[in-house]
């Protein structure tokens, strides 16, 4: 048996296609950033280091990330309407999990497609000669999705060319293993950081999250008509225990990650920012896209298998 890389169930052969995937992943880092220094904390799966970290002190309730930290992220760039000077709204985000596709949520194109994915972003200040754009070939809605549900809210865009990885770019893991044996979670993106807010955030932020049984959510959503038939299994409720941390709009398709390996920084995809409510108020929760649910959808797009 080989070793249990990316939290992937080995002896299975559905899933040896991303325990190689994720091997090609560790390997790209290693040639490319040699050794990496890290300092472990105590507590198991909290690591703090420069590039990597699953621990964030304080997206809403955030804080700016660190260049080069979630060199998955993703935007989807849609045409503007208005007079700005800027072509793209980057109103969702998503995760390069190959070096062709996009993992974000199916409902981010129920009122127009992005016709840009950008990669390498940081600062949407800044015209940084990190960040990529790429043509978008095929958007690829779970066939199950329906915009009148909040269900099996999962998309792959296929970029127009291939993506050459860098110290700034490259794929995530998927977690594979339908069990979660973390309860602790970051996620990742360029939303509003306040209810209300109209205005996004220039820089990528991330927010340590917190995993709830999926009962809480159901009370949360029970009076709303998307969720008819409550939290299924394709589905998590996370949020936080501390109150007044969320994700929030336009950081809609975005990750949902922890780290395994920390040696490696590779993050492995747990879910992917689906429906909340009133960003940051209380008691946050959200719903996110249970990614092991959909891996036999995945890796037939993705991968063939």
């Amino acid at each position: 048996m080989r070793p249990n890389l990316c939290n992937v169930q080995c002896p299975t052969t559905r899933l040896l296609g991303l325990l190689a995937e994720c091997d090609e992943y560790r390997r790209i880092i290693s040639n490319k950033r040699g050794i990496i220094s890290l300092t472990l904390n105590p507590k198991p799966f909290y690591y703090q280091s420069y590039n990597c970290s699953n621990v964030v002190e304080l997206i809403v309730g955030g804080e700016a990330a660190k260049h080069g930290e979630f060199p998955h992220q993703a935007l989807l760039g849609y045409p503007r309407e208005d007079d700005s000077p800027e072509p793209y709204s980057f109103s969702c985000g998503g995760s390069l999990i190959s070096d062709r596709f996009i993992l974000t949520a199916a409902h981010c194109f129920s009122y127009g497609d992005p016709v840009i994915v950008r990669l390498g972003e940081y600062d949407l200040t800044v015209d940084s000669t990190t960040q990529l754009d790429f043509g978008i070939a095929e958007i690829i809605r779970h066939p199950k999705y329906r915009n009148s549900r909040s269900y099996h809210d999962l998309a792959l865009v296929r970029l127009n060319e291939t993506v050459l990885f860098s110290k700034v770019i490259r794929p995530a893991c998927l977690w594979t293993n339908p069990a979660l044996n973390v309860s602790r979670f970051v996620a990742t993106g360029f939303g509003k950081q306040e209810e209300g807010s109209t205005d996004l955030s220039t820089k990528l932020m991330k927010v340590q999250l917190d995993l709830f049984p999926s009962i809480d959510c159901g009370e949360l959503f029970r009076d709303n008509r998307k969720f008819r038939d409550g939290i299924d299994e394709g589905q998590l409720c996370v949020g936080s225990i501390i109150g007044g941390k969320d994700t929030c709009q336009g950081d809609s398709g975005g990750p949902l990650q922890t780290i395994t390996e920390p040696r490696s920084c590779i993050y492995n995809i747990v879910g992917v920012t689906s429906t909340g409510a009133a960003c940051g108020v209380g008691n946050s929760k959200a719903i996110y896209s249970k990614v092991a649910h959909y891996l036999d959808w995945i890796e037939q797009v993705v991968w063939g298998v």
